[in-house]
């Protein structure tokens, strides 16, 4: 709509225009096409050749608080608003106009005006008839509310990813405490056992009826707590290492290679909790070599993996005992990660807008922002792309499909 008014705000100007330098009646111009011209919304102003003003609307008056009675023809126009301390950069508008009558095509640029607190969409249209040239006509179409009406909304949106992240940093902090309290448990019943065992050793020193397979027995005991802890500690250090990654991943991204192995450990060992708590089962299917090499950020990709199969144990909306299917394989030249829930599947007008839109199907309890910044983080990240597939009332499969780099 904004773009016919234009058009015929363009095509009522230019009418004038040439009856303006066609005819040189400039106050004898019917009064219909004056009246018409002074209710567009827009400002114009119609220059000669020397960049004199040969006519204007009352928009333009009332725009840059001029007053009615206030001789402003035959002004140069670019002096007058740089007179009137309008113009940040006058050369711009000189050099804008210049090239619009060198090459007859029409120039537009944004500016905006400090002093009126305005934007403006500065369009400047040569006008020509039979090869001799007019004039030009210089549309100032006030967009204030427009970039005012973007920025709100990039504002809502950044304001809707930042209680995203916070929620998923709030869901990674409810993992650690889950991850880590079993094998810190586990540590301290090894250490006590150790204890026992020093204990033993010690009283057995000077105990004539020890012999030294009793010895070798205690030592052998000591071992095995020893191999216990190292188990536990190595698995509390993925803990860390994928809780660090995914920490960073909300906040930069670390363009790393990583092998599929390395990818199903992270995804395991942060979605424990969830999966434990739900009780639901995620059944993990490698159809490829786990030591195959991909290019990129892991924790970017862990954190869209991640979302999908919370996704999925949302949808089964608290029905214990189900599974939910990861599945990775190679298609042609791309690595194809699947994840496949039998909850039901999508309504196809959510089927129709995912990716394209924040949906959410969560009703108060979703911002729609999960899959709208996943398929934005794997294209962004990987040049790759998401798809769905979706029976009503069975079951939802999501695709994340990535380029294989050689």
């Amino acid at each position: 709509m904004n773009i016919i008014i234009l058009i015929v705000s363009i095509v009522i100007v230019i009418i004038l225009l040439l009856t303006v330098f066609r005819f040189k009646f400039v106050f004898s111009t019917p009064m219909a096409l004056r009246k018409i011209v002074d209710k567009i919304s827009d400002s114009y102003v119609v220059l000669d050749d020397n960049d004199s003003i040969l006519d204007y609307n009352k928009t333009f008056l009332a725009t840059f608080k001029f007053k009615d009675n206030e001789k402003i023809k035959k002004e140069n126009f670019i002096q007058l608003l740089e007179d009137k301390k309008y113009l940040s950069n006058e050369k711009k508008l000189a050099h804008s106009i210049l090239r619009a009558k060198e090459t007859g095509k029409t120039i537009s640029y944004e500016e905006e005006i400090k002093k009126i607190r305005k934007i403006f969409m500065i369009e400047i249209s040569p006008v020509s008839l039979k090869g001799a040239f007019f004039g030009v006509v210089i549309l100032l179409k006030d967009i204030t509310q427009h970039k005012r009406d973007i920025q709100i909304i990039k504002d809502k949106q950044d304001t809707l990813m930042e209680r995203e992240r916070l929620a998923s940093l709030g869901q990674l902090i409810g993992g650690i405490t889950h991850n880590l309290k079993t094998p810190i448990m586990s540590i301290s019943g090894a250490a006590e056992g150790l204890i026992d065992l020093v204990k033993e050793y010690e009283n057995s020193i000077e105990d004539p009826e020890v012999t030294v397979e009793d010895h070798h027995e205690i030592a052998k005991e000591m071992k095995e707590w020893i191999s216990k802890i190292k188990v536990h500690t190595a698995y509390m250090s993925d803990v860390i290492t994928a809780v660090k990654g995914q920490a960073v991943a909300l906040s930069e991204d670390e363009i790393v290679t990583f092998d599929i192995e390395e990818l199903v450990k992270r995804v395991n060992i942060l979605m424990k909790h969830e999966l434990k708590n739900a009780i639901i089962y995620l059944n993990v299917d490698i159809k490829v070599d786990k030591n195959l090499t991909m290019k990129g950020d892991v924790n970017n990709l862990v954190q869209v993996i991640n979302n999908m199969i919370s996704n999925s144990i949302q949808a089964y909306n608290g029905k214990e005992g189900q599974k939910i299917y990861m599945t990775i394989l190679q298609k042609d030249e791309n690595l194809v990660i699947s994840i496949k829930d039998y909850a039901g599947g999508l309504p196809n007008i959510v089927k129709k807008k995912l990716f394209k839109e924040m949906i959410t199907t969560k009703g108060k309890n979703g911002t729609g922002l999960g899959l709208y910044m996943s398929y934005s983080n794997i294209k962004a990240h990987f040049n790759g792309d998401i798809t769905v597939e979706t029976k009503d009332g069975e079951s939802t499969t999501f695709n994340i499909i990535l380029p294989i780099q050689n």
